[in-house]
């Protein structure tokens, strides 16, 4: 087994890393990789990150939010969890979680804390969620990656998801909370996140494996994904399948409710409705958008324009307000 180490705290630097290696380096032997980032959402590949994330407050924290190239639900890491990644040569394409997730069943029993199965690509402790997965197929290649939960702060994962009411309720909770758990807290002993990170590679690797120190190159290579893919608003924000949006607040003129139809992140279709008064016909702010990328600072210019040439499109209700109620 190669295993390979990095400082960097970039989802962004990990996801395309893991590409790099499937679609460029191409080991023989299979690679493992333990990492952890700064505080991020990372979004499942085929999912609405306006449905998913709560975007304002991970715009007001300046918490990243980075699409990744496996399936799966979203979730919120920090240095205070983990992530691990399996990248390994096969013959044929496959969906294999247990070949992957075992090592990883193994080596936290053998830290004194037994871990089980609670679905295909979850593992648990006392019934309560600690390792999320998720796996791909490339190039001849599997990728396999999860969650390590070990000592996260459980209000920002609430805080920063907003999971479709219909996970929650399906599972008769009623929190982010309630379903899962810290690693730190069921261990023998307390160990710092350095000392865990240490000992569980140890105890993975057996002292047998192969370490890689990524060269001038092939740091250029990941650099330039990352630049082409994993920063982009196309692939994080614009790789949403079509969806609808109806938003509904309430302002100083009254109620307003906007109804949007959004392909390729592309408004196509806008109408606005509510008990406000205005001395105009809206339909000049719905045409205004439509044809727009969903981007609260294109809105805005947009709606400024408009609102220029009426003095007042909609009354006590301003262009800023209307972008709040969209992107609320």
């Amino acid at each position: 087994m190669i295993f390979i180490q990095s400082d960097e705290q970039s989802a962004a630097y990990y996801f395309a890393l893991e590409e790099y290696l499937m679609q460029e380096k191409c080991f023989d032997e299979t690679v493992f990789m333990l990492w952890r980032t700064k505080p991020t959402t990372m979004l499942g590949n085929y999912q609405n990150v306006y449905q998913e994330i709560n975007l304002p407050a991970v715009k007001e924290d300046g918490v990243a939010v980075v699409r990744r190239n496996t399936g799966g639900g979203t979730i919120y890491t920090d240095l205070d969890g983990f992530q691990f990644s399996f990248i390994k040569r096969v013959p044929k394409r496959e969906i294999d979680f247990a070949g992957y997730m075992d090592p990883i069943i193994e080596v936290l029993g053998k830290m004194g804390v037994e871990v089980k199965y609670s679905s295909r690509n979850d593992l648990t402790i006392d019934g309560l969620k600690v390792s999320g997965n998720a796996q791909t197929y490339k190039n001849g290649y599997t990728l396999h990656h999860g969650s390590l939960l070990y000592d996260m702060d459980f209000s920002k994962m609430a805080r920063y998801l907003n999971p479709p009411k219909y996970k929650l309720e399906s599972k008769g909770i009623t929190s982010v909370r309630e379903r899962t758990t810290n690693i730190i807290e069921k261990l023998p002993e307390r160990l710092t996140i350095e000392e865990f990170y240490d000992k569980f590679v140890d105890i993975l690797l057996q002292g047998s494996a192969n370490l890689y120190t990524l060269t001038e190159e092939d740091e250029k290579k990941i650099q330039l994904i990352i630049d082409n893919k994993f920063s982009t608003w196309e692939w994080n924000f614009g790789e949403n399948p079509p969806y609808s949006i109806s938003k509904t607040m309430r302002f100083k003129g009254g109620f307003i409710t906007i109804n949007l139809n959004v392909e390729n992140e592309t408004i196509k279709d806008c109408k606005i409705n509510g008990d406000f008064f205005s001395a105009n016909d809206v339909d000049q702010l719905e045409n205004a958008l439509v044809g727009q990328p969903l981007i609260p600072e294109i809105i805005k210019e947009k709606l400024d324009q408009v609102y220029m040439s009426q003095d007042e499109a909609i009354h006590d209700i301003s262009a800023q307000d209307i972008v709040d109620c969209i992107f609320s």
